[in-house]
């Protein structure tokens, strides 16, 4: 009985390293730092305290950040937003703050493609955005 229990120890030591290794090369290849490009309202208005109508600011993020398949970037307001890059390029991001009132958050999805151009669409409370960064 011990021996097969052996056996997968073995090859699991032996296949680990093959596995992390095939995940750090996928993702490594969307390494390095994207410039912002451009920024487009999905949303155009919000309703704000008191249950007003008012309009979506125009937002401008910091550039995007990709180190061994972490993501992160810094919205306009000054949050922190981090997340992930998949082997094919999926991006999923999130900030996620404590308020007062009400926690902000903000939920990012996009993808990174091969020429090395970042789309991505970030979900807030009352204001959406889509943002594009380039490598």
């Amino acid at each position: 009985m011990r021996a097969p229990g052996g056996i997968l120890m073995l090859i699991g030591l032996f296949c680990l390293p093959t596995v992390a290794q095939a995940q750090s090369a996928g993702g490594a290849r969307f390494d390095g730092t994207y410039r912002f490009v451009s920024s487009a309202k999905v949303t155009q208005t919000y309703t704000a305290k008191g249950g007003q109508s008012a309009p979506c600011p125009d937002r401008t993020p910091s550039p995007l950040t990709i180190a061994r398949g972490q993501a992160r970037y810094t919205s306009e307001t000054g949050r922190d937003v981090t997340g992930t890059v998949g082997s094919q390029g999926e991006l999923v991001m999130r900030a996620l703050e404590p308020g007062s009132g009400r926690a902000v958050e903000l939920q990012i999805n996009g993808r990174v493609d091969a020429a090395g151009t970042a789309r991505a669409r970030q979900l807030g409370f009352g204001c959406s955005y889509d943002f594009v960064w380039q490598k």
